[in-house]
């Protein structure tokens, strides 16, 4: 038996292990630049607001947990020129790495649609990549 369980079974375990804080957090890097998990849900994308940092790698890794309905993430630079266009299946994850030179925001965006609704940016699914 470890000595953290035996002195868990006898009460001395209380500050044995420290949780980090969000300031002792807030100097570490990801090993391989900025990384963010965006989650695709029927009419949404969590979180809709992505803050990275400018002439610095970002790999966005593109979950879909939707049930049925395929979902594609669009990037556009503030100008409207088209950045990333990406199909993503239900229950597919797919990842996505690029370096943003300029500042700015940056709108994403799923543009399906079925038949006659409206589309799915129409509906809400839509957010935005804010470079600093």
């Amino acid at each position: 038996m470890g000595l953290a369980v035996l002195l868990g079974q006898w009460g001395f375990t209380d500050g044995l292990y420290a949780q980090p804080t969000e300031s002792s957090l807030s100097h570490l890097e990801p090993p391989f630049g900025q990384q963010v998990l965006i989650h695709m849900e029927s009419y949404s994308f969590t979180p809709s607001d992505v803050f990275v940092e400018v002439d610095k790698p970002v790999t966005l890794t593109l979950s879909n947990e939707s049930f049925l309905v395929p979902h594609n993430f669009l990037l556009d630079d503030p100008n409207g020129i088209r950045l990333v266009d990406v199909d993503i299946s239900s229950g597919d994850t797919r990842a996505v790495t690029l370096t943003l030179t300029e500042p700015g925001i940056y709108p994403f965006y799923c543009d399906k649609k079925l038949l006659f609704f409206p589309s799915h940016r129409e509906q809400g699914m839509e957010g935005r990549l804010i470079v600093r």
